[in-house]
């Protein structure tokens, strides 16, 4: 199994190497996370970087944690979803519009895995929105974050799904975790997994087949 923050780097770094090699009018495509565009899109991803930069910069806190990379994703999709959109939006409105957010994302994300690999023998407990969390389980649901928004502006320039195997992996690990079943024996791969755990991919007939009645557990998470 790989480890969290192995796969979060190898994601990370995949995505700034897309984000670099953006043209100027590829920022403001539009992306199926509506309304935000490839700009806002990847400032939200970003926003990772730095909740680890903060988390880490602050005092340990002492207890027990209240989530972990499982339980982390349960809120109420609709109210939280509206808040990220507009937090991204204000984000990207805030920086310059020239900003070079492919150098940012390079530079927040090297020094925050640089302060999480010297914290992960220690795996301290840190705040996170919906509760405590320790740190490796912190990492788990960033490697989702980036790895399927990774896809979606991969999407957003007419690509297939191309995540690293290490994102995939901790990714699809989690959405298991999530559902309680691991598809993979019933035939359906992690990619396919991925995306239509996160709503990216409508489940096809032989799908809802296979699934029975865990297809309303889809999607796990949005």
């Amino acid at each position: 199994m790989i480890e969290p923050i192995d796969a979060l780097e190898a994601e990370t770094t995949r995505l700034g190497d897309f984000l670099a090699a953006l043209g100027p009018g590829d920022w403001s495509l539009p992306t199926r996370c509506p309304p935000m565009n490839v700009r806002e899109l990847a400032v939200h991803a970003l926003r990772g970087a730095y909740r680890i930069i903060d988390a880490l910069s602050a005092p340990a806190l002492e207890g027990e944690p209240e989530k972990d990379a499982i339980t982390y994703w349960r809120y109420d999709a609709a109210t939280v979803g509206k808040e990220v959109v507009a937090r991204a939006k204000a984000e990207s409105d805030a920086r310059a519009a020239d900003a070079d957010i492919a150098s940012e994302w390079r530079e927040a994300w090297t020094k925050a895995l640089a302060m999480a690999r010297a914290g992960a023998d220690d795996d301290v407990l840190i705040p996170a929105v919906p509760g405590t969390i320790r740190l490796r389980e912190f990492l788990k649901t960033r490697c989702i974050e980036v790895t399927i928004h990774g896809m979606d502006l991969g999407h957003a320039l007419g690509r297939g799904p191309d995540p690293t195997p290490g994102g995939l992996e901790a990714t699809c690990d989690v959405l298991r975790g999530i559902l309680g079943v691991d598809l993979r024996p019933l035939g359906m791969d992690d990619v396919r997994f991925a995306l239509a755990g996160t709503g990216r991919a409508e489940l096809s007939d032989s799908d809802r087949e296979m699934l029975g009645p865990l297809t309303e557990s889809f999607p796990l998470l949005q």
